[in-house]
């Protein structure tokens, strides 16, 4: 675990991650996650997700509205229902942010001989299978098109 907290303190101090230029809270970034993932989702499932309550996940989003990063329109079918949505701006922050961290880790993946990198490929899949069935076993639902296994 030591090789661990020697990469997270490695990670912390690179300033070159966009994640450490926008100026978002961890329950905004949060929300802008499960948005790059669930665009349109209702408040209410938002809520779930998060663990917070409505006027919690109201006063975020207002927020993030504010900085121009998400929309709330009206649910075509159910106008009580208030939908969540990346703005452009969003999308462009959170492309910033999954484009640097992919970057970043390309750098370290190009130190690697190719027999370091199969050795990752096999412990990221059996690391991505525990996950996988950690989550199960928690009710928390797979989305369909992630992989379950190294098989998928």
């Amino acid at each position: 675990m030591l090789a661990e907290q020697r990469m997270r303190a490695l990670v912390a101090y690179d300033r070159t991650n966009p994640i450490f230029s926008v100026n978002l809270t961890m329950q905004q970034l949060k929300v802008l996650m499960l948005l790059s993932r669930h665009d349109g989702i209702s408040s209410q499932e938002l809520t779930r997700h998060l663990g917070v309550t409505l006027a919690t996940l109201s006063g975020i989003v207002d927020r993030l509205v504010a900085q121009g990063h998400v929309t709330r329109t009206e649910d075509p079918h159910d106008r009580r229902v208030r939908r969540i949505h990346l703005s452009p701006t969003g999308r462009r922050t959170m492309a910033e942010i999954m484009d640097g961290g992919a970057r970043a880790q390309l750098r370290l993946f190009d130190r690697l001989d190719d027999e370091t990198l199969a050795m990752l490929e096999v412990v990221l899949g059996r690391i991505a299978e525990a996950a996988v069935a950690a989550a199960l076993e928690q009710g928390v639902p797979i989305p369909h098109d992630e992989p379950t296994s190294l098989e998928a």
